[in-house]
């Protein structure tokens, strides 16, 4: 799946989806594959046939997308595949009195929802940290390994977003968006170095030019940003992760862009530890 690419219409990343006009789409490309365009605007909620999916320990449903993006998704993938929508209720219930809301990774996401991201909305990393991370690489990686979508530059120390526990985006003219930085980003168990797993792949140790698997940048990452290092305990899984990136979710709407400013509005007091 790493060589599927996505791209959005300029006016989905500046409207409101429920304002897109009905020939916006979602265009997924892949090498040898003819490009695929998926509506941005659903089906009517008549037409709509609903799926019962998973996605890590939530279990729901979604609206299915329909034959001609099954039928591309599973020839490029060589297996059985469906493509799905996110079809939750914001600000409805919860997660068990409506099995197609789905909330963050708990505990720390308990009441706020996300879709089908892994399990927080948005992931902040910044260039100082994985410059940082490069000198102790073996060979430099480019930031895609890490899927963010709000990368800051490097006008921060390397590793300041670990004391960040709420942030606001700022830029031309009033436009703001305040978040809440909820939990690090554990990259992958340290009992994925064995040689027996790791072969089961995560996008941190694929290329996502070529799909290659190796072992970094986890190897690395354990022999100075895992849990137990870094005195972090607050569950009891930390101490054999590794982490890289923060998880935040959004506490205002809005819009952020490029060359946006991030102000640090109140740094984590309350330690890690349990």
């Amino acid at each position: 799946m790493t060589l599927i690419s996505t791209a959005l219409p300029p006016e989905a990343l500046t409207q409101e989806w429920t304002k897109l006009g009905p020939d916006a789409s979602l265009t997924l490309s892949a090498p040898g594959k003819e490009p695929l365009q998926v509506p941005l605007v659903p089906r009517p909620v008549e037409d709509a046939e609903l799926k019962e999916c998973t996605c890590w320990d939530w279990k729901g449903l979604a609206q299915d997308e329909g034959e001609e993006a099954a039928e591309w998704l599973t020839d490029f993938l060589g297996k059985p595949a469906r493509l799905v929508r996110y079809i939750g209720t914001p600000g409805a219930g919860d997660a068990l009195a409506d099995p197609k809301r789905r909330e963050c990774e708990l505990p720390f996401g308990k009441g706020v929802e996300t879709a089908f991201a892994d399990g927080y909305p948005f992931l902040i990393t910044t260039e100082s940290s994985l410059a940082d991370l490069n000198t102790r690489m073996p060979e430099p990686l480019p930031m895609n390994r890490f899927r963010p979508n709000l990368v800051i530059d490097d006008s921060v120390e390397p590793w300041a977003e670990d004391d960040w526990q709420e942030l606001t985006v700022v830029g031309p003219p009033d436009r703001k968006v305040e978040f809440v930085s909820l939990k690090p980003c554990s990259r992958c168990k340290a009992r994925r170095f064995s040689p027996a797993l790791l072969s089961r792949a995560a996008v941190t140790t694929t290329d996502q030019e070529t799909a290659a698997v190796g072992k970094e940048p986890l190897m690395t990452l354990g022999k100075f940003r895992s849990g137990k290092l870094l005195g972090w305990s607050a569950l009891a899984s930390w101490k054999h992760e590794v982490f890289f990136g923060w998880n935040l979710t959004a506490t205002s709407p809005g819009t952020v862009a490029v060359g946006d400013d991030i102000i640090v509005t109140r740094k984590r007091t309350t330690a890690l530890a349990a």
